[in-house]
C-alpha cells in the first residue's frame, strides 16, 4: 500500500467516524425537533434556504476546491483567494439581502420568510471567508482535524444552539440560529487550525486565474443546487408550505445516512486524486473500485431505509409526519443515484475536467425542468415531481458513465458488474425485510418490527462481508483495509 493510499484510508476512517458520530447526534436531535416544531416550520426553513442556496456556490466561488486542486500553492495565492472570498462572498450576501422580498413572493410565503432569508444571507459571507482555511486543511490531508472540526461545529454550533433556541420558544427561528452558529464555528475552527495570512491581496490577474477553475466549480455546484431544490420550490409554490415540510423531512430521513458516507469520502478523495491527476492507470482503477464499492454500500442502505420507511417515520418523527413515509423510498433512490454520481464528478473535478461536467449538469437540469412541467400539467403532484427528479438523476449518471468509460475503456466491464451486483443485493435485502414485515406487522408494534428488520439487514451485511468475495465492492473494501481483517478472514477460513 503506497503512502498516498495509506493516508487516504486513514482519512476515510476519520471522516467516516465523524460522519457516524454526527448521525448518532442527528437522529435523536431530529426526533426532538420534530416534536418541538411543526411541518409548517420545517417547510418555511426549507423555502428560506432556496434563495441563499441559489447564491451559495457563487459566494464560495469554488475557492476550497481551487485551493485543493492547484498543483502548487504559495502564501501569496492564499491571500489572493482570501481577497476573492471577501469580494464574492460580500457581494452575494448583499444580493440575497436585496432579493429576499422577491424570493418570498416567488414561493408565496408569509412575510416572516423575508427576515429569515436575510439572516441566512450572512452564512454566505461566513462560509466564503472560511473556504481558504477548509481547503488548506484538506490539501494538507489533515483528516483528523477536518473530522473533528466538522463534528464539533455541527454538534455545538447547530444542534445545541437550535435545540436551546427551540426550547426557549424561538420557533422556526431556532433553525436559523443553529445554521448561523454552525457556519461561524466551522469557519473559525478551520482558521485556528491553519492560521493562514489574513491580509487579502487584490491582484485582479491572479484572481481571474483562480476563477478560471473555481468559477466552473461554482457553476457546477449551482446546477446541482437546481436539481435538488427545484422540486422543493415547486412543491412550496403549488402544493403548500406544509407539504414542503413533509418533503423536507422525508428527504432528510431518506438521504442523511447516505450523505454521511458520500461526504466522508469526498473530503478525502478530492485531495488524493488531485495528487495523481496525471496518472491515468491509477485514476482508472480508482473509478472502477470506488464506483463498485459505493454503489454496493449505498444501494444496500437504500433498501434498508426504503423498506423501513413507515416504522422510521413513526419512531423518529412522530404521527404528525405520517405523510412523509410514502416519499422515503423514492427520495432514497434519488439520493443514491446522486451520491454515486458525485464520486464520478469528484474524479472529473480532480483532473480538471469541469467543462464536460458542467455540460452534463445542464442536460440534467433541462430534463428535470421538462419533467416537472409535464408532471404539474398532468396534475401528478408530489410523486410526479419525484419521478421527474429520478429520471434526471438517471440521465446524469448515464452521461457520467459514458464519459468516464470513454476516458478509461478498461473500466466498462467492472463498473457494469458493480452496478448489477449492487442492484441484486439491494433487491435481496428489500425482499428479506418485506418478508419480516409480512410476518410481524399484524402481531407486533412498530418499534419491534423495525428492530427485526434492522437485525435481518445486519445479518445479511455480515454474511456479505464474510462470504461475499465474489462481489467487486467487497473485494475493494478488503484490499483497502476498510473491512476489519478478522471479519472476512474468518469467513475465508470457514
Amino acid at each position: 500500500m503506497t503512502q498516498l493510499t495509506s493516508a487516504t484510508v486513514r482519512g476515510m476512517r476519520w471522516t467516516s467516524l465523524a460522519g457516524a458520530a454526527s448521525a448518532a447526534v442527528q437522529i435523536p436531535y431530529a426526533a426532538v425537533m420534530a416534536r418541538l416544531l411543526t411541518p409548517q416550520d420545517f417547510g418555511l426553513m426549507a423555502l428560506a434556504f432556496v434563495v441563499p442556496r441559489f447564491a451559495h456556490h457563487f459566494a464560495q466561488g469554488g475557492l476550497s476546491s481551487a485551493v485543493i486542486q492547484r498543483p502548487t500553492l504559495t502564501p501569496r495565492d492564499v491571500r489572493v483567494i482570501l481577497a476573492l472570498a471577501l469580494t464574492v462572498g460580500g457581494c452575494c450576501s448583499a444580493a440575497v439581502w436585496w432579493l429576499a422580498p422577491y424570493g418570498t413572493e416567488l414561493v408565496r410565503g408569509p412575510a416572516d420568510l423575508t427576515g429569515m432569508i436575510r439572516a441566512l444571507a450572512l452564512c454566505l459571507l461566513i462560509a466564503a471567508l472560511g473556504a481558504p482555511a477548509t481547503g488548506l486543511l484538506s490539501r494538507s490531508m489533515r483528516y483528523r482535524a477536518v473530522a473533528c472540526t466538522d463534528f464539533f461545529s455541527f454538534v455545538v454550533g447547530y444542534c445545541v444552539v437550535s435545540l436551546a433556541s427551540a426550547l426557549l420558544g424561538a420557533g422556526v427561528w431556532s433553525l436559523v440560529y443553529g445554521t448561523l452558529g454552525w457556519n461561524l464555528l466551522q469557519s473559525l475552527l478551520s482558521y485556528l487550525l491553519v492560521r493562514h495570512p489574513l491580509r487579502p491581496l487584490f491582484d485582479v490577474r491572479a484572481m481571474r486565474d483562480v476563477m478560471r477553475f473555481g468559477g466552473k466549480v461554482s457553476v457546477n455546484g449551482f446546477l446541482e443546487y437546481l436539481t435538488s431544490d427545484l422540486p422543493k420550490l415547486a412543491i412550496g409554490r403549488y402544493l403548500g408550505v406544509a407539504t414542503a415540510g413533509l418533503y423536507d423531512r422525508a428527504a432528510l430521513l431518506a438521504s442523511y445516512p447516505l450523505q454521511q458516507i458520500q461526504q466522508a469520502a469526498s473530503k478525502v478523495l478530492l485531495p488524493a486524486l488531485s495528487r495523481i491527476q496525471h496518472e491515468t492507470g491509477r485514476l482508472a482503477a480508482f473509478y472502477a473500485d470506488s464506483t463498485s464499492l459505493t454503489a454496493l454500500v449505498l444501494f444496500a442502505l437504500w433498501a434498508v431505509i426504503g423498506a423501513s420507511g413507515d416504522q422510521l417515520v413513526a419512531l423518529l418523527l412522530g404521527p404528525q409526519w405520517r405523510g412523509s413515509a410514502a416519499l422515503v423510498p423514492m427520495l432514497g433512490l434519488v439520493s443514491v443515484l446522486g451520491l454515486v454520481a458525485q464520486f464520478s464528478g469528484t474524479l472529473m473535478e480532480a483532473i480538471g475536467s469541469v467543462g464536460p461536467k458542467m455540460v452534463i449538469h445542464l442536460v440534467q437540469v433541462a430534463v428535470l425542468v421538462a419533467g416537472m412541467a409535464v408532471a404539474l400539467y398532468l396534475g401528478f403532484k408530489v410523486h410526479g415531481l419525484l419521478a421527474a427528479l429520478l429520471v434526471s438523476q438517471l440521465t446524469k449518471q448515464t452521461l457520467f458513465s459514458l464519459w468516464l468509460n470513454r476516458l478509461f475503456p478498461s473500466t466498462r466491464r467492472p463498473v457494469a458488474q458493480g452496478y448489477a451486483q449492487a442492484v441484486a443485493l439491494s433487491g435481496l435485502i428489500w425482499g428479506a425485510l418485506w418478508t419480516v414485515q409480512q410476518a410481524l406487522a399484524d402481531s407486533c408494534p412498530g418499534p419491534v418490527v423495525l428492530a427485526a428488520k434492522l437485525t435481518a439487514a445486519a445479518v445479511l451485511a455480515l454474511c456479505c462481508a464474510r462470504y461475499g468475495a465474489g462481489l467487486h465492492g467487497v473485494r475493494v473494501a478488503r484490499e483497502r483495509g476498510l473491512l476489519p481483517a478478522a471479519l472476512w478472514r474468518a469467513g475465508a477460513r470457514a
